[in-house]
């Protein structure tokens, strides 16, 4: 009874600790989803930053008597405008001199779109033209003041006391007369303190609503262009940052290749913020035009669509990158090739007839964007992994909230957008750069097991002709001289013992330990060729470094085979190791046959198919590790040179250890 009870209730445990782990992942994301969701609502009232929305316009006149302008320094001229529908006045339409004043169709607010109120009996549509009318009555103020025109779409011309103040575009009467002009502009005027009288035409042919959606904004000289010129060096840092972030992975990406790192997220979340800081900057301020300022309304439009419309289609690319499983590759070719067909639209058609399909193309934003917020939702629920991934998903699904709410003219800022972006892009950096180091780090293991595979295998691969000479020799040796053949087969085991030496596969021997195996060799060799070949060696005493194993016995090897025995009468080989200053010099040298500078180039190249494990291999290894070659001098009839360096300083091989471990592949070289 006790185990059965015992184990029920660890059971009953172990849900409740995996239902509290789930309610806190939960709290979590319902926590941060509410945040998010106060800055959107946050940043829809227009009550802050020294505005104030007390003084409001009533029937086209506005009393700013009790405009404290020390504390509210810029004034938005909210309220009821008068509306001239279909009609486009100037200043001299409302001059004394003109007996039949022109009468208001009605009263329109700003901000606020004019396409579907009604004014009389008459619903207004989309398409036409008005003039906008506001009286302003003692002002207390005398001197220069700024008037901001945020967004009037989709063309628009100001006129202040009489004057033409700003010109957005061409208003007309006629699609054909219009121009398209839709840019933040700032404009000063003098004002002697009585009365100011502003007119706003507006004429739309394009754009799915119409209207003034953004306040006008008043204020003195200096605080009008405080505002003004802090807004676009906004834009122009979000602008200059998303361009440095792309080029940065971009170089990241060139680098990481080189490294033999693969990583494809890191082009493909460069362009993401090369096209989206392209868009961006064509977008509420327009910091670009500032730079380009001849370049037509229309195409500026057109480009905005056509950078943010591709940069939502890279996005799904990176989300399908980053996580598997997140995003289909079939459903994202399909989203590709669908909003790849609406780019083709927005650079041939008309900005009037690809917007037809806007609305359609955003709700599918919407409606993908949210599958992709409920799926990193539940990732993170369920798994308890990507946090941050969700956090990217819900900082685009707000940016395109607050695009959206603008663009309909439900909401009359859009400052917030740059936030949201600017969150993605954090938290993209963040994930890419620890995808990265993951990436790198399993690399870094699969080059080390690779190496350890391909060190036991070197260590293992004994040329099979000198095995079998040698059991050959030692069989003769058993019938003429069992002793010397006793002597051969505990030489050979020694040289087998540290050939087939897999405890040590960290790339890592000692000088005593390779010239035991290399005496071990050259014995073997010796009871083969006899006196033909000979050997001296010239070691300095109590000289025993650490240093990467089979260094020696190819080089000595490639003496025997290919320089002494290659004569019929044989010859020397000479082994010399000596410390120089900070280093030991390893020399072997034959008097063999020797070699012309064609071979001698080709002594150092890769060639798997003629070589097995020498020359190549070792030069490889050399290189990696110590940043230094072998030296070979050679000629016809007298033999070859061949020499090395390593250092007696121990730190190189902490180095070797600890950071080039792994970092390139041994290929067999046997010449």
């Amino acid at each position: 009874m006790a185990g059965p009870a015992f184990c029920e209730k660890g059971s009953l445990y172990f849900v409740t600790y995996g239902g509290n782990t789930l309610f806190k992942r939960s709290l979590i994301v319902f926590l941060i989803i509410i945040t998010f969701i106060s800055m959107l609502l946050l940043s829809m009232p227009e009550n802050k930053q020294g505005k104030s929305t007390s003084l409001q316009a009533v029937k086209g006149q506005l009393e700013l008597a009790d405009w404290n302008m020390e504390h509210t320094k810029i004034l938005p001229l909210d309220g009821e405008w008068e509306f001239y529908w279909n009609q486009l006045l100037t200043p001299e339409d409302f001059s004394a001199q003109n007996k039949v004043r022109p009468r208001p169709a009605g009263y329109m607010t700003v901000p606020g779109l004019w396409n579907g109120k009604v004014i009389g009996k008459t619903e207004i549509p989309v398409f036409g033209y008005a003039t906008y009318r506001l009286v302003i009555e003692d002002i207390p103020f005398h001197g220069v003041l700024g008037l901001k025109k945020g967004n009037a779409r989709f063309s628009s011309k100001i006129y202040v006391n009489n004057q033409e103040l700003l010109s957005d575009g061409q208003p007309a009467g006629k699609a054909f007369d219009y121009k398209s002009g839709n840019t933040p502009q700032l404009g000063f005027f003098s004002c002697n303190g009585n009365r100011i009288e502003i007119l706003v035409q507006v004429a739309n042919y394009e754009y799915m609503n119409s209207g003034i959606p953004v306040s006008l904004e008043l204020g003195s000289e200096s605080a009008m262009l405080h505002q003004f010129q802090k807004n676009n060096l906004l834009a122009l840092a979000v602008f200059a940052i998303l361009l440095t972030i792309a080029f940065m992975h971009l170089i990241f990406f060139g680098v990481a290749w080189a490294g033999g790192v693969r990583e494809y997220l890191m082009p493909l979340f460069s362009l993401f913020c090369f096209l989206f800081a392209i868009g961006n900057g064509l977008a509420d301020q327009r910091p670009l035009l500032l730079l380009l300022p001849d370049i037509p309304f229309t195409i500026v439009f057109k480009m905005k669509d056509f950078f943010l419309s591709a940069n939502f289609i890279v996005m799904l690319w990176i989300f399908h990158k980053f996580k598997k499983g997140l995003l289909p590759p079939r459903f994202a070719k399909v989203i590709s090739i669908l909003y790849g067909a609406y780019l083709v639209a927005v650079v041939v058609l008309p900005i009037y007839v690809y917007y037809k399909i806007h609305l359609l193309v955003m709700a599918c934003n919407t409606l993908i964007l949210l599958a992709l917020l409920i799926r990193a939702i539940f990732l993170y629920i369920r798994n308890a992994e990507g946090l941050l991934l969700f956090i990217a998903i819900l900082s685009v699904n707000l940016y395109s909230a607050d695009a959206i709410l603008f663009s309909l003219g439900l909401k009359t800022s859009s400052g917030f957008l740059q936030v949201y972006i600017m969150i993605f892009a954090v938290v993209m950096i963040l994930l890419l750069s620890m995808q990265y180091f993951s990436a790198l780090n399993n690399l870094k293991s699969s080059v080390k097991r690779t190496q350890d595979a391909e060190i036991a295998f070197l260590r293992a691969q004994i040329n099979p002709h000198f095995l079998y000479n040698a059991l050959n020799s030692i069989a003769s040796l058993c019938v003429s001289s069992p002793e010397k053949a006793e002597e051969v087969v505990v030489e050979l085991a020694q040289y087998l013992r540290h050939s087939f030496d897999f405890k040590r596969i960290d790339g890592i021997s000692t000088l005593a330990r390779e010239l035991e195996l290399l005496e071990a060799y050259l014995y073997i060799e010796k009871t083969r060729f006899g006196e033909r070949l000979q050997v001296e060696y010239d070691i300095e005493e109590d000289l025993d470094i650490p240093i990467p194993p089979l260094i020696l016995q190819p080089l000595v090897e490639n003496a025997v085979r290919h320089g002494v025995m290659a004569k019929i009468v044989g010859g020397t080989v000479r082994i010399s190791i000596k410390r120089h200053a900070e280093k030991v010099v390893f020399t072997i040298e034959d008097n063999g046959v020797g070699m012309n500078e064609i071979k001698l180039n080709e002594l150092v190249t890769e060639n798997a198919k003629e070589r097995g494990i020498g020359i190549w291999n070792i030069n490889q290894r050399l290189k990696v590790l110590y940043n230094t070659e072998l030296k070979v001098v050679s000629k016809i009839g007298n033999g070859t040179q061949v020499s090395l360096e390593l250092p007696l300083n121990n730190n190189k091989i902490s180095r070797m250890k600890q950071i080039r471990k792994g970092e390139f592949g041994h290929k067999s070289d046997n010449c």
